[in-house]
This record gives C-alpha cells, sequence and structure tokens, in this order.
C-alpha cells in the first residue's frame, strides 16, 4: 500500500484525502500546523463559501496557458459532479458563483471531512519544517512513517499578520526551485494624496485601471472608499490585473459614478440645478464643491497595495515552469504542488477556489 503525505488541510488538501479516501489503496498523513482542517475555507465567500464559477476561463487567471490546460482536465461541470457524489447540494448566483445550499461554509468542511476511510490519519498542529529523500522514500521532520509521495498544499501567507507569516512553507528551500515573491492580490490599493474626507463612502461606479493612458482592465462594481484608499470586490479584482504589470509605474484608477448613463449632461444638471446633489454621494458632492472633478473621470493615483493580511490571495509562489501538466514537480517525480502554493491566481468570484479544488483532483487522478 502506497503512503502519501499532504501538506496542509485547507482546500486543495482536504479535497485531496477526501477522493483518495474513497479510491482507497493508499495510507494518507495530513499534516497541518493549525488546531483545526479548513481555517481559511471556513472563513471564504464571507462565510459562505463561494466554491467555484461556472464562468471559469483561462483568461480569470495570470497564467491563461497554463489555466486552459487544467480545464481541459476539469471543467466546472466536472467540479459540481464532483461536489454532488460527496452529498453536497451547491446553488449559483446570476453571476455564476456557485455557493453550497446552505450558504454556510462549515458545511462544505464538514461534507470533507465526513466519512473518510481509517487510512487517512491527521497531524494537527504539526508544523513542516523540512522534507527531504532518504533510502527511496520521503520525510517528513522526523515523522517516523516515510512516505512514497508528497503533496504540497499549505497555501499562502494572504490575510496573515506579519509574525504568523515568517518563513512561510519554508520547507520549499531545499528543494531548489523557484518560488515566485508573494505579493498581495484582490486586495486594496493605497491612493496618493487621498481625500479622506470619503471615508466611508461607498458607491457604484464603472472601475478603470490605467498604466499612463492604456486601459489594462475594467469593469461595473461597489467602490469602498476606506481611510486612506480604496477597496470593493471590482477594486479587487483591479489589483489582480496590476499585479501582472511588470512595471507597475504611473498607474491611476478612473471611476465613472455616473455608471447608469455615461451620458448624461453633467453641465446642463449644473446649470440648472446649480449643484450635483441629485447626483453624487453626499460625501462627493462636498469633494465636488469644494474640488470640482470629472465625475465621469476621476482619477485616483495608485501608490500601492494593501498588505498581505487584507489580501484575498497571493500573487507569486512555485513558478510554473517547474510543473508538469499533472502538478508535480518537473525535477522530482512523486511531488505535487497544488493550489495557492503556485504562481496562480484569479480574480474575485470563486476561481481561486476553483483552482485549488481542480488541482487536487488532477493529483488525485494521477498520485
Amino acid at each position: 500500500m502506497k503512503r502519501i503525505a499532504i501538506i496542509g488541510a485547507g482546500a486543495a488538501g482536504l479535497f485531496l484525502a477526501k477522493k483518495l479516501s474513497a479510491r482507497g489503496g493508499c495510507e494518507v498523513v495530513v499534516f497541518e500546523k493549525n488546531r483545526q482542517a479548513g481555517t481559511k475555507l471556513r472563513a471564504s465567500g464571507g462565510g459562505k463559501c463561494n466554491l467555484l464559477n461556472t464562468h471559469v476561463a483561462p483568461g480569470c487567471y495570470n497564467n491563461p496557458v497554463f489555466a486552459e490546460k487544467m480545464l481541459q482536465k476539469v471543467t466546472p461541470v466536472r467540479l459540481l459532479q464532483e461536489f454532488e457524489e460527496m452529498g453536497l447540494r451547491m446553488v449559483a448566483d446570476e453571476e455564476g458563483r456557485v455557493y453550497p445550499l446552505s450558504q454556510f461554509s462549515q458545511t462544505v468542511v464538514d461534507i470533507l471531512l465526513d466519512d473518510l476511510s481509517e487510512n487517512i490519519h491527521f497531524e494537527m498542529e504539526y508544523e513542516v519544517r523540512k522534507v527531504f529523500r532518504q533510502d527511496g522514500f520521503w520525510h517528513i521532520n522526523d515523522y517516523p512513517v516515510p512516505f512514497d509521495k508528497v503533496v504540497f498544499a499549505s497555501g499562502t501567507p494572504a490575510n496573515m499578520i506579519p509574525r504568523n507569516r515568517k518563513d512561510y512553507n519554508g520547507y520549499l528551500k531545499d528543494f531548489n526551485i523557484t518560488v515566485n515573491e508573494f505579493q498581495p492580490s484582490l486586495v486594496g490599493f493605497v491612493i496618493k494624496d487621498y481625500p479622506k474626507m470619503l471615508s466611508g463612502c461607498r458607491v457604484k461606479v464603472i472601475a478603470s485601471l490605467y498604466q499612463h493612458e492604456t486601459l489594462i482592465h475594467s469593469e461595473p462594481g461597489e467602490v469602498t472608499f476606506k481611510d486612506d484608499g480604496l477597496s470593493g470586490i471590482v477594486i479587487l479584482n483591479l489589483s489582480a490585473y496590476y499585479n501582472r504589470l511588470e512595471d507597475k509605474r504611473e498607474c491611476f484608477v478612473e471611476l465613472n459614478f455616473l455608471y447608469v448613463n455615461p451620458d448624461y449632461d453633467v453641465q446642463a444638471h449644473l446649470h440648472k440645478y446649480h449643484s450635483l446633489r441629485g447626483l453624487l454621494h453626499p460625501k462627493l458632492n462636498e469633494l465636488y464643491e469644494r474640488h470640482p472633478f470629472d465625475v465621469k473621470k476621476f482619477k485616483m493615483e495608485i501608490e500601492g497595495l494593501y498588505d498581505l493580511a487584507f489580501a484575498q490571495v497571493c500573487h507569486g509562489g512555485v513558478s510554473l515552469d517547474e510543473m508538469d501538466d499533472d502538478f508535480s514537480l518537473k525535477r522530482y517525480p512523486g511531488v505535487y504542488v497544488t493550489g495557492e502554493m503556485l504562481d496562480m491566481d484569479g480574480v474575485c468570484g470563486g476561481y481561486n477556489l476553483f483552482f485549488a479544488f481542480a488541482s487536487a483532483l488532477i493529483v488525485s487522478d494521477n498520485v
């Protein structure tokens, strides 16, 4: 019987353990440094767990070529079927975001942990510091049992405070592979010369990311004005495209507050009503009265991104150049890397969890 080590009991690690439990023929040990499994999974989707999106496409990710290869093996339909077979009932909203019918993330964790075979073992509060090859087997720290294969599924330091992310995934150092620096993604923008009076304002807009005068990405959505910058789902998506730029200088966000009627004659409105009180949020109107601005092209210069502690996912991780299509490391047969640990990130809406589950499903087909 093969012995398989899974490092990390997050979305990918739990899904893989569930699949291996159903198939049998192997003994699995899941190593998790936290007290409970699925910590981030429980918090995802605002506690509702946005499992995937029915509109998943290669262009939703920072590496469309790798994503296309993945989607040839695992489609949203297949993943939905996998969860259905586990007993999870789901519902999709009008934008294709899929949630458990219970609208509660704990349901997903419970399903993944339910009815596991006796060959699946968990080592909780166990920090993996070293993974090494010896006598034809893989070893984890000084764990007494060697393994035939190892799966890395320990995620990223996204949404962690600095002291908790120190030397995160440090066991990768001995593998001498390219690991691109983690950067916050799906995160808010810090804005240069920010008008603090807008703090707390929430409005719907068409938000666009520009570099110089080149449009990078644009989409409608709700923006939240923070103490020193912008947030909201539409801004988080812009941050994903911002991260894909090699040179991030001279980038700015442009907001169109007349998203419903972009052709509306603002000057005629001003001439007739002598203010924009009937068009803008009160805080925006107050700013306009102090410093008039183009309400269709309100430009805000990007100073940077909020810290990793506020990020939903990371941009960066194990380079895809190190990977085979079955998610194994090219130079280390029998070692697999899944989910967020890879330099692969998508926009908001279930795309990142889909990648975590899909990568685990592909590994389960090959491990």
